[in-house]
């Protein structure tokens, strides 16, 4: 069985979607199955950084379109960077080796209607793996306006999106039900997973003068939430000491609203390597997670699976509804806390200061709830399952 993964980015970027992809597409070519993968030159992170055009990685065939690297800092750059990698991936669904299976996923907007469309051309199956719900999560921004005829045109492009593919994948109920509403025919629930799995590292122990350390890790972005955070940063009072790993489009704004507020006790580090990211998720007492209302459903901050995996807690500062609420009551490993209750988030982050046990149990109730119904073998497995299943039909 050919099965084509058509994702912006791919192994070894950092980007979350390209760790997905690639530890499917490793399980696919386990399993005896012919597996591609389309996507971009550019790095997520780092635009200026090329990726081989062409390798094989884990058993999987890698192919690279040449794209624009203008990154994420600006909306007609982005749109430029999506445009000539969709333009190269049309090329290479139209004119390469005919697959069984086209999986397409949801960055860049509107990409399932290319991997959907060519699908049905050359008479193969055809998978939306929905990242994300476009244009809504836009819709929710502020960058397309709802009623518009940009955001009525893109609209109908989503809902003839979701109607076209064999299966559209949410990544959890919440968002299941969402795609259902806007007419996806067929979908199925499969969670993503950590993209690195380590034996759960203890929390280390705390002597007198170190301070809790409370991680932000991955991208400082428009759909997340942070003045709340900064708020409680100023506030907390000693022997707290936020660090913030990663990048994005907002790292600027955060940086100079923290020294707005006089916030000392935060540091800012780039991404780390894959090879690293165990042990930095690993290294603080316990993780942030935030999102912006109106956001549940429309998409799932990837990071609680790394955060479940590596056995930390999770302070989840969103909406009291959606998958990463749902995750972290469900498993009771952390605390969840509604935008702008800043002294609600104090209190929750002093008490892992003052109390360190409760970060240990916390972080092993979030390696046993992953290791129970989130582990990369489990969801692959789903998957993998689903995409054979397409095949017998």
């Amino acid at each position: 069985m050919r099965v084509v993964f058509l994702s912006q980015h791919y192994a070894p970027d950092v980007a979350a979607t390209a760790q997905m992809a690639a530890d499917l597409g490793a399980a696919l070519a386990a399993a005896g199955h012919d597996g591609t993968a389309i996507s971009c030159d550019r790095s997520y992170a780092e635009p200026s950084v090329r990726h081989p055009l062409r390798e094989t990685i884990s058993g999987v065939r890698v192919e690279r379109v040449r794209s624009t690297g203008f990154g994420r800092a600006r909306k007609i750059g982005r749109l430029a960077d999506y445009i000539t990698f969709l333009l190269g991936a049309t090329g290479r669904l139209a004119f390469g080796p005919k697959p069984d299976v086209v999986v397409s996923l949801s960055t860049p907007p509107m990409m399932a209607l290319v991997g959907t469309f060519w699908a049905r051309i050359r008479g193969a199956r055809s998978i939306f793996w929905s990242m994300d719900v476009y244009p809504d999560v836009a819709f929710e921004l502020g960058v397309l306006r709802r009623g518009g005829v940009v955001g009525r045109f893109f609209s109908f492009l989503a809902r003839v999106s979701l109607r076209m593919p064999d299966v559209v994948v949410a990544l959890g109920d919440t968002m299941a039900a969402r795609l259902a509403t806007l007419g996806a025919k067929r979908v199925v629930v499969i969670h993503n997973w950590a993209p690195v799995e380590s034996s759960v590292i203890a929390i280390r122990p705390r002597s007198a003068g170190d301070d809790c350390v409370v991680m932000y890790s991955g991208n400082v972005g428009l759909a997340h939430e942070f003045e709340t955070v900064l708020a409680a940063a100023a506030r907390v009072g000693p022997g707290v000491r936020f660090v913030f790993v990663g990048g994005g489009p907002r790292l600027g704004e955060v940086k100079s609203r923290a020294a707005e507020l006089g916030v000392t006790n935060v540091e800012f580090r780039p991404y780390v390597a894959l090879g690293d990211l165990g042990a930095s998720l690993s290294a603080p007492d316990v993780h942030l997670v935030t999102m912006r209302d109106g956001l549940q459903g429309l998409l799932v901050p990837s990071k609680i699976y790394g955060i479940l995996g590596a056995g930390r807690g999770t302070v989840y500062v969103g909406p009291a509804e959606g998958e990463i609420h749902d995750i972290v009551m469900a498993g009771k490993c952390g605390v969840s806390i509604r935008i702008g209750d800043v002294e609600g988030l104090v209190a929750a982050i002093r008490r892992y200061r003052d109390e360190p046990a409760l970060a240990g149990e916390h972080g092993s109730r979030a390696r046993r709830h992953y290791d129970e119904n989130f582990a990369r073998e489990q969801s692959v497995a789903k998957f993998v399952r689903l995409i054979e299943t397409l095949t017998r039909r």
